[in-house]
């Protein structure tokens, strides 16, 4: 297969064309992997792992404890449309922090730029329940993950948690050990997360495996500590 510019050009050996995988039988293009693999085969492969995992990251045993068990409860305690204190808080507990020159931006000197985004953005409902573009690049909450990165030494990492922390059923968490476990594609994190669990199959499948998490956390939450465990682990 030879791309030129936009156009795609089929090549043919034995007389017959040779298509990716991407291409149904149709010759209409499917919508390109989201992931390394795929995400519900994985819990499914993975699933006595993944109950591990989570009891152990949750279970906060003495000697082998997470502090990122306390992110939600951390997040929980801010007012949902401000940033405030507690949330900066809360990433500290996922071994991230917010400079205190960022800090004094985002809760002092210009809270309105932030909160005022953040307010546009959807709360209290799941990221299946919300139209893709909701997450897409250009959303609002695009907007609002790009004036975090802005600000003095905060970098893509802790712009998103900053997010998960005020939106955790709409946002998933993505860092560097992640990302190269999933290998999604760029700037299409979210996007590529809202499509696998769009799926009500696929859904049920990875929240059955994920069920020993705390009630409170979110669905998107207990696949981020599968993932990061299975990937630092």
């Amino acid at each position: 297969m030879v791309f030129r510019g936009s156009r795609i050009c089929w090549l043919c050996t034995d007389n017959r064309i040779q298509k990716p995988p991407w291409v149904g039988r149709s010759g209409r293009l499917n919508r390109m992997p989201a992931f390394a693999f795929d995400l519900a085969e994985w819990f499914t492969d993975n699933a006595e792992q993944v109950d591990r995992h989570l009891c152990r990251y949750f279970g906060g045993k003495a000697g082998d404890q997470f502090t990122g068990r306390w992110f939600d409860h951390f997040a929980a305690i801010a007012d949902p449309n401000r940033f405030e204190a507690s949330d900066l808080i809360a990433v500290e507990a996922l071994k991230v922090e917010v400079p205190s020159e960022a800090a004094s931006v985002m809760l002092l000197t210009d809270p309105e730029r932030f909160n005022g985004l953040l307010r546009e953005i959807p709360r209290e409902q799941d990221l299946w329940e919300r139209r893709r573009l909701d997450v897409d690049v250009g959303s609002k909450a695009d907007d609002l993950h790009a004036a975090l990165k802005a600000l003095p030494r905060v970098g893509w990492v802790t712009a998103g948690k900053l997010l998960a922390a005020k939106r955790p059923r709409l946002i998933p968490i993505l860092d560097e050990r992640v990302q190269g476990l999933l290998k999604p594609r760029d700037e299409l994190f979210w996007v590529s997360m809202h499509d696998e669990l769009s799926d009500e199959s696929r859904r049920t499948t990875i929240a059955e495996i994920c069920r020993v998490a705390p009630p409170h956390v979110s669905l998107l939450r207990r696949i981020d500590v599968a993932l990061w465990m299975a990937a630092t682990q």
